[in-house]
């Protein structure tokens, strides 16, 4: 198993493209730099009414998506199987430790050893909850996102002599620009090879130092007008499948915070990052849950699965956030099979699966597994939940149906089976 405020006027309605007025609806180190005030006004106001509506065309096409896998190979024998496991952003919360978090099971942004633990503006992680993450099962982590900087270079290099000492690979930000090149984590299992390749939007204004862009890989997924440049994206999806990947999963940190419903140009873009050759994407940053597609590519040169899987936002994992809305998230798992299919070898998604949690914060931080806790509201082991925090439950359980999930699809048929 791979296991990876002041609000000054109102705002009504989903967010139109392209916006007439700097700063809403974007979400770059263009916008911040142009548009410092619209852009911190508009991001107040989300961060207590999050964005829960889209344009008609996109509800519509998320609600309507059909999420089962691995139909056309329904009667091959399968010889292999693998399964990628995906949480969302772990956020920094300065108060958590290996003790109050003893029943805890994307590191966004820096750990740096010997120096202060921060949360925003400028996160900087406590070592020895990275190192409790790599104890719980964690393989790899997306180092790519927008607090990538927020230490400076230096604490960026500190962290990743941190995980090399804990031994976990990761990918996003390099010391050095052989590292970017060839530094691409490949895992196996089950006998496939999966690559995981991680990308951010910007650096919160942060410049990344002339002639070093290799330290963080930004590509401008959130620009608006023109097209980004995705020529990262593409060389090295071709590089990983040079070292022998099978399995390209990108990990891009973009969108929009605040909002469950991915800009159209988003969802564009992600399918033009399938039709280059990947075969999952695990979207980040927006903090809350965001639809997941079923995409068929078009491009018939193109080397990949059959089948693409896109989650547009995992949402958080840990999050540092007090709303049900940035507390509700899920484990992503991505079955993998593979099996001999018309005379060759064959890997296809079979299967996803979906466990609901919720953060829970008291004297202890806790993940709560969303359905058992409100099916088994008696057993002594929720004791620690009060009437408060089951309607907290039911509301992020309402979250996950109606906003996250596709129109008549239960979360009954996505849960783990033992």
């Amino acid at each position: 198993m791979i296991a990876f405020f002041l609000v000054l006027w109102a705002f009504s309605g989903p967010a139109q493209e392209p916006s007439r007025h700097p700063g809403f609806y974007m979400d770059s180190d263009e916008d911040l730099k142009t548009a410092p005030l619209s852009f911190y006004l508009w991001f107040g106001y989300k961060y207590f009414h999050p964005v829960k509506t889209a344009a008609v065309t996109m509800e519509n096409f998320f609600k309507s998506q059909d999420l089962n896998f691995g139909q056309s190979f329904a009667q091959t024998q399968v010889q292999s199987r693998a399964k990628i496991v995906a949480v969302g952003d772990m956020m920094v919360k300065t108060r958590m430790t290996r003790q109050n978090s003893a029943h805890l099971f994307n590191l966004e942004g820096p750990s740096v050893p010997n120096q202060r633990v921060s949360a925003f503006p400028k996160y900087n992680y406590r070592p020895e909850l990275v190192k409790f993450f790599k104890e719980q099962g964690f393989d790899v982590f997306s180092t790519a996102n927008n607090h990538s900087l927020d230490q400076g270079p230096e604490g960026l290099k500190a962290t990743l002599d941190y995980l090399d000492q804990l031994g976990v690979r990761h990918h996003g930000t390099a010391r050095t620009p052989e590292e970017r090149d060839q530094g691409i984590p490949i895992l196996e299992a089950g006998g496939i090879k999966v690559a995981f390749l991680s990308y951010t939007y910007g650096t919160n204004g942060r410049s990344v130092p002339k002639g070093k862009e290799w330290l963080v890989n930004v590509v401008d997924f959130n620009a608006m007008g023109n097209d980004p440049d995705l020529s990262l994206v593409q060389k090295d999806i071709q590089a990983a499948r040079k070292m022998g990947a099978e399995v390209v999963v990108v990990v891009p940190h973009w969108g929009l915070e605040y909002e469950y419903f991915p800009p159209e140009r988003i969802v564009s873009r992600a399918h033009q990052i399938i039709e280059m050759g990947a075969d999952i994407i695990l979207g980040y940053h927006p903090h809350c849950l965001q639809p997941m597609e079923r995409y068929l590519p078009k491009n018939p040169d193109r080397i990949g699965l059959p089948e693409a899987f896109i989650i547009y936002s995992l949402g958080n994992f840990i999050p540092d956030h007090f709303q049900v809305d940035f507390r509700t998230s899920v484990v992503l798992g991505i079955e993998l099979a593979s099996g001999n299919y018309q005379g060759k070898k064959q890997i296809w998604i079979d299967k996803i699966e979906l466990t609901p949690i919720y953060f829970y914060s008291g004297k202890e931080f806790r993940l709560v597994r969303i359905d058992q806790a409100l099916e088994k509201q008696s057993d002594p082991g929720y004791s620690f939940l009060k009437s408060r925090d089951y309607k907290n439950l039911e509301q992020a359980q309402k979250i996950i149906q109606e906003l996250f999930l596709p129109q008549n699809s239960s979360l009954e048929k996505f849960l783990p089976r033992p």
